[in-house]
């Protein structure tokens, strides 16, 4: 009931429950909380959606197709014919359209998209989006940190002509740029505003107070920056909505909706019930054993189309001591774990093979996705239906446990905690499954679940505080660099967060990313996806599908995989 009140209090409810609900507005139910809308911090689907929305790419996707780009901020896309793009695929020159402006009014120029390019690599999140910009415009991977020389580089790399022309020169070629470019972290916010509100001035002077600055220092967290989106964020209660309202000043037409509200509904039963009382329009998901139930509902059109991720365990190779409670007695003796308990190859295949992949796809996904194990994900080029995979072999997990540590993990056990996030039940039936076949195969192994909120899981990732846990990555693009660079690179999201790194895999990482051969790209990416499942990098298990549920009378809506959260709301009408 609060839930429906609150919901009273933003809205005019209308008459007739036979009636469209709220007409202009979309409630849309979510189950996460939203970790930051500083693009600088902001690295996962929730926060996005609200960028995507606030915020906007010099390119955009074109409708439903992932692997397709159209200009949005620039007048065109460039080409090498067209003397965009330099013959040795180093040097973009890109122009903007004219007449742009944020939503105060205030013009949009080059200098802004300097400054938000820049701003992203220079805060150098751990756990951010800064990696993405870091490998083509300073030639390596990896964070920023306080050197002068990656600076004075970065200043080099995008420069300004006019107030309508950025140039960008590569430190290297690198293959999927303008599509990195469409990522939402990628948005142009205003300098002036986010100077005015005592951000990064945007010069030599006092940026390095700002590299791996405290994400909670930042002034856009909880209320996002000046952005020329076709909404703004006009309210956030921390942890349980968000409301976007219509740019009344966009430099398009403006959107068809009032206003957009998204809700944090971690009770599946209150979401269903929800939209089948036309309170809710829109739900991010629902569990596959709840798909019938929503197949059957009158006026509610559900549907399914690829998702561009895949959901992994991954494991800590060096679990952060500070802060931490997931040692016990920081000890291979039966009660607890060692920081370096991971570091073990042989002891990370036998989790892998502990796993009953079958039964999970089958009776937990029923139809919701399809085991997947490795990150060369379907979808992307390259990818091999028959490429390396796991199987439940408990035989040979004992086998292997047997032989981890030399043979002291079998000897004296283990007490291991396992997270997942918080009204995920997937992802509870994930590391509940692992838990029963670990436990059985040796009565000293112990394994605790342990459910946190999602915004937690990110935080002690992100300080490398976390033992096992289940994390999705979905791909910031449509190439196969997004997600590989992502899971196997050791300056990507999760191989910093499991302290991976395997020199090699990095070298045919950076080889991949430089070669324009399509067939030669995909050659190279399948080699390196065998690497990572030998290395046992992570243990990935599925590739989801994303479903796509919503009252009838929702029209517009664009159903396309790499989009955050699922929605760009500038094309939904509700009538």
């Amino acid at each position: 009931m609060r839930k429906l009140l609150l919901l009273g209090a933003l809205l005019a409810v209308s008459v007739s429950q036979a009636q469209v609900k709220n007409e202009g507005t979309v409630i849309k139910l979510v189950n996460k909380d939203w970790t930051s809308f500083d693009p600088a911090h902001c690295y996962d689907v929730d926060c996005g959606e609200v960028l995507m929305n606030t915020t906007e790419t010099l390119v955009f996707y074109d409708g439903a197709r992932p692997d397709r780009l159209v200009p949005l901020l620039l007048r065109e896309l460039p080409t090498r014919k067209g003397g965009g793009i330099s013959a040795d695929g180093k040097t973009y020159t890109l122009k903007l359209r004219p007449n742009l402006r944020f939503a105060d009014g205030s013009p949009l120029t080059a200098e802004d998209v300097k400054y938000s390019l820049s701003r992203v690599v220079v805060y150098a999140a751990s756990g951010g989006p800064g990696v993405l910009l870091t490998e083509p415009l300073l030639g390596r991977s990896g964070l920023m940190r306080a050197s002068d020389a990656d600076y004075q580089k970065l200043d080099r790399a995008i420069t300004v002509k006019g107030k309508d022309t950025v140039i960008f020169r590569l430190a290297k070629p690198f293959a999927p740029f303008l599509s990195a470019l469409a990522f939402p972290g990628h948005g142009i916010i205003s300098k002036a505003a986010a100077v005015k509100a005592g951000d990064w001035s945007g010069t030599a002077r006092d940026w390095k107070k700002f590299n791996a600055a405290d994400p909670a220092d930042s002034p856009f967290n909880t209320k996002g920056p000046l952005g020329s989106g076709p909404f703004v964020l006009e309210r956030y209660d921390t942890g349980k909505t968000v409301v976007l309202a219509r740019n009344a000043r966009y430099w398009r037409s403006p959107a068809s909706l009032q206003r957009v509200i998204l809700q944090n509904t971690p009770e599946e039963t209150t979401a269903v019930q929800m939209l089948k009382n036309g309170d809710a329009d829109i739900l991010m998901s629902v569990s596959d054993a709840r798909v019938d139930e929503i197949r059957a509902l009158e006026g509610v059109k559900y549907s399914t189309y690829p998702a561009l991720a895949v959901i992994s365990m991954h494991l800590n190779r060096k679990i952060n001591t500070s802060g931490s409670n997931v040692l016990g007695s920081g000890k291979l003796d039966g009660k607890g774990i060692p920081a370096d308990f991971f570091a073990d190859r042989d002891l990370r295949a036998a989790f892998a093979y502990a796993f009953d992949y079958g039964a999970f796809v089958k009776d937990v996904l029923r139809g919701g996705g399809h085991q997947q194990n490795n990150a060369l994900i379907e979808g992307m080029p390259g990818f091999d239906p028959k490429g390396p995979r796991y199987t439940l072999d408990l035989e040979r997990s004992r086998q292997l446990f047997q032989k981890a540590w030399k043979g002291q993990v079998w000897e004296k056990g283990f007490v291991l905690p396992v997270f997942f996030s918080s009204g995920q039940p997937v992802r509870q039936r994930m590391v509940e499954i692992l838990k029963r076949n670990v436990e059985s195969i040796n009565p000293k192994f112990r394994v605790e679940v342990r459910e946190v909120q999602d915004s937690q899981i990110d935080a002690m990732g992100a300080r490398r505080q976390l033992s096992l846990w289940v994390g999705g990555y979905f791909a910031d693009y449509a190439d196969p660099h997004s997600v590989i660079q992502g899971l196997l690179e050791s300056g990507g999201l999760y191989p910093q967060q499991v302290s991976y790194k395997n020199p090699e895999v990095d070298r045919l990482i950076h080889a991949a990313v430089d070669e324009t051969d399509p067939a030669k790209r995909a050659t190279l990416y399948r080699k390196i996806a065998r690497m990572g499942f030998d290395d046992v990098a992570e243990i990935p298990v599925f590739q989801p599908l994303n479903k796509a549920i919503q009252r009838d009378w929702i029209s517009g809506r664009v159903l396309n995989p790499v989009f955050s959260g699922t929605d760009y709301f500038y094309t939904i009408r509700k009538q």
